[in-house]
């Protein structure tokens, strides 16, 4: 069973899709998103300055390319600490296993 997106990884995915432009009902199709959650995410998006809605397109703007470049930096240091953590947990329990 796949986890749940938390919101920055939500957020990540719709700036990411809107790169080129994309029309309402494709981009609420490709994030996987409820209209009601699309909504809420979209408004936000905009409200930042984050994304624009012109000629029927959702379209990141020069911020949003900013933020998307800086959000994808910060997924990918969590997951290299995570699997930091996990390698120094296989070592604490290979120590343990030696000690017996």
């Amino acid at each position: 069973m796949s986890r749940k997106r938390n919101r920055m990884e939500i957020i990540a995915n719709i700036l990411e899709e809107c790169k080129g432009g994309i029309k309402k009902t494709r981009l609420m199709y490709k994030t996987n998103l409820s209209y009601r959650l699309f909504c809420k995410y979209t408004r936000l998006l905009e409200k930042k300055g984050l994304i624009t809605f012109v000629d029927n397109e959702y379209r990141l703007t020069a911020k949003g390319y900013d933020y998307l470049n800086r959000v994808k930096e910060y997924i990918n240091l969590l997951k290299k600490l995570k699997e930091m953590r996990e390698s120094l947990e296989d070592l604490k329990d290979e120590k343990q296993l030696i000690k017996r």
